[in-house]
């Protein structure tokens, strides 16, 4: 008898009295039927519940029937509507006593501190939500393929023997591959949330001239929003749609990852991007609508949420023509020269911080490595290797400035008519090497893309390694953008 066999054979087993058979019947199981009748529980009746006597008592009661009525069981592959029954008798049984006279839940004292309350509620708070969707990816990244697999089959409610039989596995690797992700898994002793007012000691974000720390407090809870679903990462930050409560508006969450709790430096790239978007009001630019900060500290940002695609996306789906590319990358550079009126540089330009509406126009985001043009040395140098500037990695080019978003125009349009960033290599060392170094990239038309006169040119100018051999400023990109043919 081995671990596949399906669940009709094992009972013929069973009652012949083969005691193999139950184990595997019983181990198959467990999991899954302790799990429901965790679902069913209160929060007062867990205290006085024990799933593993619900579950001992129902498998005995429904092995003693499958021994005494063999037919009951006998054609079945898959047990488990079976099983399933008989724990929720066994459950409703125990709940029925618990609530009967004296003995009733009801008499109770109800719980009176608010943090075990936040531990105990049955909805996910914003803050649970958040860090568990990074515990999840963190073990996922140290898993083999195998047990990856595993683990999506298993969170779509399959069992061990479907899973072995999906991927053409042996139930026992399935098993084996499950007990290394539990060993992975953190566990941690759940306790109080704690106060929802929390204030955070912060460098203001308006240059070295203002370096005095000072209190900041946050401009809304969260508490005040569901998460509905996560939406896209970046390096430090996760950002989930959501409801707001009160308007019952949908609007975008960003979250600092985990690890950047604590980082001074990631808590105050996120309020100055806060500081830096509350300057920025213009219908091509993303909406900031409030901050704050959760109970363990997790700091968040509101905005509006934008119903589309990121460019990325767009020109990998759509493979839109060169012409639409062009009318793209024109309405980014209006919203990058905002920006530059309110002397603040994006630092950051790239297809996938772009969104496309349903409706056709674009919204800038992501301006967590954005700067004043006052001080723009103030904030750590970063972006995506193969479209930073040069002097984005070394200063040897000089600071940074409105020529650093040229470059930055210039690699996303470059990007979305060829397909890759302007810079590439091997890994991060040599692609950030080829942008000091190298030589300017090809032009687009040698990568087979029909451009009309004048867009070779015009990437030229934009991606030059020297600042000053660029356009000025972003009002002479649109005037060359505008020269260029575009039918």
């Amino acid at each position: 008898m081995s671990d596949d066999t399906v669940d009709s054979k094992l009972i013929e087993a069973w009652s012949r009295g083969d005691e193999r058979a139950a184990t595997i019947l019983f181990e198959r199981y467990h999991v899954r039927l302790t799990a429901l009748i965790k679902a069913k529980l209160s929060r007062q009746l867990a205290r006085r519940i024990d799933p593993e006597d619900i579950l001992l008592s129902a498998y005995r009661s429904f092995f003693i029937t499958s021994r005494d009525r063999r037919s009951l069981t006998a054609a079945n592959d898959d047990l488990w509507p079976l099983l399933a029954t008989f724990v929720l008798r066994k459950l409703a049984r125990q709940v029925r006593y618990h609530h009967a006279g004296r003995r009733s839940v009801a008499h109770e004292q109800a719980e009176s501190s608010a943090g075990m309350e936040s531990v105990w509620q049955r909805e996910p708070t914003a803050e649970h939500a958040a860090v568990f969707l990074e515990e999840v990816e963190r073990l996922m990244k140290r898993l083999d393929e195998t047990a990856r697999e595993v683990v999506v089959l298993t969170l779509q409610g399959y069992d061990a023997p479907t899973i072995a039989g999906q991927l053409g596995l042996n139930e026992r690797t399935v098993r084996r591959a499950l007990e290394r992700v539990r060993a992975l898994l953190p566990i941690e002793r759940a306790d109080g949330m704690g106060s929802p007012q929390v204030s955070l000691s912060v460098a203001p974000g308006e240059g070295r001239v203002q370096r005095d720390r000072v209190e900041r407090r946050g401009t809304t809870t969260y508490d005040q929003f569901v998460l509905q679903q996560f939406v896209g990462s970046g390096a430090f930050s996760k950002v989930y749609r959501a409801i707001e409560r009160a308007s019952g508006q949908t609007v975008a969450v960003k979250f600092l990852r985990k690890e950047c709790w604590t980082d001074t430096r990631a808590i105050e790239a996120l309020i100055r991007e806060y500081d830096l978007l509350r300057q920025l009001n213009h219908h091509k630019i993303l909406a900031i609508r409030s901050w704050g900060t959760t109970p363990r500290g997790a700091l968040f940002l509101v905005t509006d949420f934008i119903s589309g695609t990121n460019l990325a996306e767009w020109r990998q789906h759509t493979k839109p023509g060169v012409k639409r590319i062009l009318e793209v990358v024109r309405d980014v550079t209006l919203a990058v020269g905002a920006a530059h009126a309110r002397q603040i540089f994006h630092g950051d330009l790239k297809p996938a911080n772009v969104m496309l509406k349903d409706d056709g126009q674009i919204v800038l985001c992501d301006f967590g490595l954005a700067r004043y043009a006052s001080d723009p040395d103030d904030v750590p140098r970063g972006g995506t290797a193969g479209f930073l500037a040069p002097e984005q990695i070394s200063d040897v080019f000089g600071s940074l400035s409105a020529q650093t978003d040229v470059y930055g125009i210039g690699a996303m349009l470059f990007a979305l008519l060829v397909g890759q960033p302007p810079m590439t290599g091997r890994d991060l060392p040599e692609t950030l090497a080829n942008v000091l170094s190298a030589s300017v990239p090809k032009p687009a038309s040698s990568y087979g893309v029909v451009t009309p006169p004048g867009l070779d040119e015009f990437l030229l100018r934009c991606l030059q390694k020297e600042p000053s051999q660029r356009f000025a400023s972003v009002d002479e990109v649109l005037q060359a953008l505008d020269a260029i043919p575009s039918d």
